[in-house]
């Protein structure tokens, strides 16, 4: 009850599987909250992304939220449709949904150190005060399109694979597809059987896994769904799976993921030739781990061509790569991922005495546990900085979401008007981090997103999931500055 007596206000900024955790639990501790999402609904990655062959890489048991399991699931990694409606589910089973307003795109975010609260400015002029701001924005929300000359004078259609042209089918098409990473491995090879010719443009080769996905049978699911306990043990033996992940480079794990993906390779590609340009010169982990047991096979059909030819530029009807050859293509599609280490760009945060959050971390983003940012009061990031790659990003959110929990509760008990994580904690923290860096496949010599153009890994966290969940269980206050009484 205190907590309700409280009547601390908490705006969210984004409801993707982030947004809804933290829904969730205000809406069970009786908060005032509202999510302002951009889009028409929630979802958020899997509301964007409907290509052709969109799944998730993690299996579905461990890809859902612990306070909501799914015993139904239809196989071992959920496609698209799925996790979206298994996301539209829980907002309307846990009352979120009443709390969500959908169309209102957030622009800016200023605190206002006089009332102790954040000012929200939105697209269309609206203005909304809340006194903690969570941001849920993610970090696979902002499509990477390269700079390519010429490319507004194509005569076709051209889109990002996160924005899916439906409108017309690729039937008969000569499609184009730039990129090789963990979308195109998906959409390449599902349109291939239907267009006229393919050809994917690699910038650099990726190591391929089969993904060992199956239907769940309707005797496993009434097992998930009638035996007390036995979801939640399959959900935990996965995530012991993923928490003996080991990440550097020259671990016997890595070596043997390396060995395992090359003799992959050389099954599924006879052709000498095709197969040395699908080989990387890096150990599996520098790029995110893929998997799937259909891109190499489709690389081998007569109708799609890899070319490993740097793109120079876009013509009227087609691309040219610097070998100086013209590909005629009708569809351009981009699958070249994300601005994945550039976190909160769709968003301006000003926090104390007018800093800007893109100008501070200018050399890379930075917080503490990646949740918590000095000269930042109130503000609290899901997904933040160097959270990703150790577990399901689904248990990285509960752990954060508790942790912003565990504040408000201090907040609350304490009568206190603003929460500031102390600059020397998180300088110490993520010193820490960039020191654990060390010998990791994050930065075994490949080029990838986790890191910035300085080289520094500010996506990835170092540590296990169950070690990040032990940091995250309760806020210390001692670290964090208080200012004001309410």
């Amino acid at each position: 009850m205190a907590e309700k007596r409280r009547k601390l206000t908490v705006a969210i900024i984004g409801a993707g599987a982030g947004g809804i955790a933290m829904g969730v639990r205000l809406k069970r501790a009786g908060y005032d909250f509202t999510i302002y999402e951009k889009s028409d609904g929630v979802g958020g990655t899997w509301r964007d992304n409907t290509y052709p062959g969109a799944a998730c890489d993690v299996p579905s048991h461990l890809y859902s939220f612990s306070f909501e399991l799914n015993p139904w699931w239809s196989r071992t990694y959920a496609t698209q449709p799925e996790i979206l409606a298994y996301l539209e589910r829980c907002t309307d089973q846990y009352g979120v949904r009443a709390h969500l307003r959908t169309g209102i795109a957030v622009t800016e975010a200023r605190w206002d150190e006089g009332p102790q609260r954040w000012q929200l400015t939105t697209a269309t002029g609206e203005s909304f005060t809340a006194d903690v701001l969570v941001s849920a924005l993610g970090m696979l929300n902002v499509p990477m399109v390269p700079s390519i000359p010429g490319a507004g004078r194509f005569e076709g259609r051209s889109f990002h694979s996160s924005r899916w042209d439906h409108t017309k089918s690729l039937a008969g098409e000569r499609v184009g597809s730039i990129g090789t990473g963990a979308s195109a491995i998906q959409y390449v090879p599902a349109i291939a059987p239907e267009v006229t010719h393919l050809t994917v443009f690699q910038r650099s080769p990726v190591w391929i896994a089969p993904r060992l996905d199956h239907p769940y049978t309707p005797s496993e699911q009434r097992r998930f769904a009638r035996i007390p306990g036995a979801a939640r043990i399959h959900r935990w033996q996965i995530w012991w799976t993923y928490e003996r992940a080991n990440f550097k480079a020259d671990s016997e794990q890595t070596v043997a993921q390396t060995a395992f993906a090359r003799s992959y390779l050389e099954r599924k590609v006879a052709d000498p030739e095709l197969r040395a340009r699908l080989t990387p010169d890096y150990p599996v982990g520098c790029k995110r781990p893929l998997m799937s047991r259909e891109w190499l096979p489709a690389l081998t059909r007569p109708n799609v061509r890899l070319v490993s030819e740097p793109v120079t530029e876009i013509t009227e009807q087609g691309i040219r790569t610097a070998d100086g050859e013209e590909h005629t293509v009708d569809t351009i599609i981009f699958g070249t991922g994300f601005r994945a280490n550039e976190y909160l760009t769709a968003v301006d945060f000003y926090g104390r005495d007018g800093r800007r959050i893109r100008d501070d971390w200018s050399d890379g983003a930075e917080a503490y546990l990646g949740v918590t940012v000095a000269g930042y009061p109130n503000l609290f990031l899901l997904y933040g900085p160097n959270t990703n790659g150790v577990n399901s990003i689904i248990f990285i959110h509960e752990a954060q979401v508790n942790y912003v929990m565990s504040a408000l509760r201090t907040m609350t008990r304490r009568r206190i008007g603003s929460i500031e994580v102390r600059r020397r904690v998180m300088d110490r923290y993520n010193r820490r981090i960039q020191a654990a860096m060390a010998g990791t496949v994050w930065t075994a010599g490949c080029r990838n997103y986790f890191r910035t153009p300085g080289g520094k890994v500010v996506t990835q966290l170092p540590y296990s999931g169950g070690r990040y969940w032990a940091r995250t269980r309760f806020l210390r206050p001692w670290q964090y500055r208080t200012r004001g009484a309410r």
